[in-house]
């Protein structure tokens, strides 16, 4: 769901949506979390705190965040995202060069 998308459903500027995304940007408001909630079928206490089932109804129990999955700076996040845009077999070799350089002790 695009940010545009999920600010239409819940009701806000996409630039409210953007601020949720930001580590160190504004919070929803419990109503607008509820929203979210809904919009996206996540349960609302595993939106708010990371606890409990992800799905509405379902019954696994996924952290909120597995921080190792997540870029950790900018420059890990910009490298995620230039790789996401590379199509899959353009993928590969970008993986084996990054290994095989920090195979290089």
């Amino acid at each position: 769901m695009s940010q545009s998308e999920l600010a239409l459903t819940v009701g806000v500027a996409r630039s409210a949506v953007a601020q949720w995304e930001r580590k160190d940007g504004a919070k929803p408001t419990t109503d607008n979390m509820g929203k979210i909630a809904l919009a996206t079928a996540v349960s609302f206490e595993w939106l708010a705190t990371g606890r409990g089932g992800r799905w509405i109804g379902g019954d696994d129990e996924t952290p909120a965040m597995m921080l190792n999955f997540y870029a950790q700076c900018g420059l890990e996040e910009r490298l995620l995202i230039a790789f996401r845009s590379l199509r899959s077999p353009e993928q590969q070799p970008l993986v084996d060069f990054v290994e095989a350089m920090t195979d290089r002790s």
